[in-house]
């Protein structure tokens, strides 16, 4: 016998045609409370509906209204996200200039601020004026030596005046501790710079130590002491010049006097997220390493990696001194 159906076709048409009713009735209602929050007829509240929908998502990252650029004194290091969009920045820069102070960045001078991601001609002439920058975020600059050599006689309006004068004498005592105070505060505040023969192990130098090479400041040194602790330690001064804007001069007072100590990476015990924590490693290498481990049980030699889709001859002379297997 032939299984009977839940329903017959008559009932199906009925029931769809219940179902689309409803349907229509819940829209209406929707539509209707719709236009009552915001008045106006339906013609005006569906192009309201559609205007919402188009408007892209990154106009609303920001709950502040689109309106002339402000004009009020502000420092780059401390205006929050409100104050540099008032400023007329767009939010692109304005997360720009947060990731930056994150990481330890400052805005020491003016000029500073023309760095600012896809800064206009337009924006700088505006905004330019109305930097104010504290003076906690200033650099200091050294005291002026003073090049006037000493004479027996000194000059007072249209007459000579004796060495022995008393306002003369007064005057160039206090000129002489002016001089010796500018210079202990020269040495407090600026380390001694080397000079000669004199270099640094870049391996065993401290930031305040690095400081001392000639065109590195304390920003260069923290990079240094940062990229030194992420490969290991260095294996040859070459490797300086791959942080970002490195002087190259500096790097004739550095050297790397032992290149053994650096730390080794155990190829065959360490996880494919530790491993690609190297600068020189990454994600594919490490994961290329893993998939030798999971078939072969271990990574033999460095010849191993030869085999491995990731690996060019490049990344294996450089990572030669830091695996060990």
């Amino acid at each position: 016998m032939k299984k009977r159906g839940w329903f017959t076709r008559s009932q199906l048409w009925f029931l769809l045609i219940v179902l689309n009713a409803c349907l229509v009735l819940l829209a209406a209602l929707f539509l209707s409370h719709y236009r009552n929050g915001r008045g106006g007829g339906m013609g005006e509240t569906m192009r309201e509906v559609s205007a919402d929908r188009s408007a892209p998502a990154s106009s609303r990252y920001y709950a502040v209204d689109a309106s002339q650029p402000e004009s009020f004194p502000f420092d780059p290091n401390e205006a929050d996200s409100t104050q540099l969009l008032r400023l007329g920045l767009a939010p692109f820069q304005v997360r720009s200039i947060y990731r930056y102070r994150a990481k330890g960045g400052r805005f020491s001078t003016k000029d500073d601020f023309r760095r600012v991601y896809r800064l206009t001609n337009e924006q700088w002439e505006h905004l330019a004026p109305l930097i104010r920058i504290a003076r906690k975020y200033q650099l200091v600059d050294p005291p002026q030596q003073s090049s006037h050599l000493p004479s027996t006689s000194h000059t007072r309006g249209d007459r000579n005046v004796a060495p022995d004068d008393p306002f003369t004498s007064s005057t160039s005592s206090a000129d002489s501790m002016y001089s010796v105070n500018s210079s202990q505060e020269s040495h407090q505040k600026y380390p001694t710079k080397l000079s000669g023969d004199e270099v640094l192990d870049v391996n065993h130098a401290d930031s305040a130590q690095l400081c001392r090479v000639p065109g590195i400041g304390p920003y260069f040194s923290r990079k240094i002491v940062q990229y030194r602790k992420r490969l290991g330690g260095y294996t040859s001064t070459a490797q300086l010049l791959e942080i970002e804007d490195f002087p190259a001069d500096a790097v004739a007072w550095l050297v790397v006097s032992d290149s053994t100590s650096v730390q080794k990476l155990s190829v065959n015990h360490l996880t494919t997220r530790k491993l690609m924590k190297h600068p020189y490693m990454g994600y594919y290498r490490a994961l290329d390493i893993e998939n030798h481990k999971r078939i072969y049980k271990r990574v033999q030699n460095i010849d191993a990696l030869r085999q491995m889709p990731h690996f060019t001859d490049e990344d294996i002379i450089r990572l030669e001194p830091y695996l060990e297997f």
